[in-house]
Parts: structure tokens; C-alpha cells; sequence
């Protein structure tokens, strides 16, 4: 069931302490999210990169079967890895390059149909046409009395 737009998402981060927060929404179970290890985190966190390669992904892969399903039929499997490069630019530390990698099993009728459906899907994908958009920070700091 579709629901009339806009739509509205929200996620919840709260910092547990140095570079650790819990990242939430609603009822979906809880992350634990940091830098990556190259910039000190822990190698189990999920970090902005690993999350926005996973988003990516994801939404390829959803976007996909729902192509897939207005069709009328079913696909077999699907798998997919997502490489981000992270480099230094004029602008700054920038992923310049994201490769999803996707292998998806059809029946051998389907193979042509299934290739193009995947290049409507690139094209449909909300999370890759929202990645040139900019991100607004609205921001609030308080103080607090010193703990003695």
C-alpha cells in the first residue's frame, strides 16, 4: 500500500560516549555507529561510509523488485556489494567513486528483461538521485553547569 507524499523518515542518534552512538528509528533495532577504523573507530561500528554504501545498495536492490514485481514476475536471487573510494580533493575528503556490484539470478527467459529493468533501477533509485543533494544543519547548543 503506497501512502500519498511527501513521506517523512526519522532516525534518532544518540552519543553514548568518545566516538560511539546508538543510531535508531522506531521500533528497528538498534546500530552502533562510529568512524571507521581508519579514522579510529571500531572495526564492528557502522560508520557513515558503511551506512551510506548499505543505503545505496539497499535502495538499488528494492527499487529493483518493485520493477521487478510491476512486471508480474520473480527473480531467483539477488546479491550485491557496494565499494566506496574515499580520497582527498580541492573540496575536501570526498567518496569520489561508489560501485554496487550486483548478481541477480532470473530464469534464462527473463535474462534481456531483467538487465533492462536493472538500468531503470539505477535510474530510480531515491538514495543515489539524493546523493548530489545538500544536506541542512539546524543546530542548537546549550550549556550545562561543569559536573563536580
Amino acid at each position: 500500500m503506497t501512502h500519498p507524499f511527501p513521506h517523512r523518515y526519522h532516525a534518532t542518534l544518540t552519543w553514548e560516549g568518545a566516538s560511539r552512538a546508538a543510531l535508531s528509528s522506531g521500533s528497528r533495532p538498534v546500530l552502533v555507529g562510529g568512524p571507521p577504523p581508519e579514522f579510529g573507530g571500531e572495526p564492528g561500528w557502522w560508520s557513515p561510509e558503511h551506512l551510506l554504501l548499505s543505503a545505496a545498495n539497499l535502495c538499488l536492490m528494492t527499487t529493483y523488485q518493485a520493477l521487478v514485481k510491476r512486471a508480474g514476475w520473480e527473480i531467483a536471487g539477488y546479491r550485491s556489494e557496494a565499494e566506496g573510494i574515499l580520497d582527498k580533493t580541492r573540496e575536501g575528503l570526498v567518496l569520489t567513486r561508489i560501485v554496487l556490484r550486483v548478481a541477480i539470478q532470473v530464469a534464462a527467459e527473463r535474462v534481456e528483461e531483467a538487465r533492462k529493468i536493472l538500468e531503470t533501477a539505477k535510474k530510480y533509485c531515491i538514495v543515489s538521485n539524493s546523493l548530489q543533494r545538500p544536506v541542512e544543519v539546524e543546530g542548537t547548543v546549550s550549556s550545562v553547569e561543569p559536573v563536580r
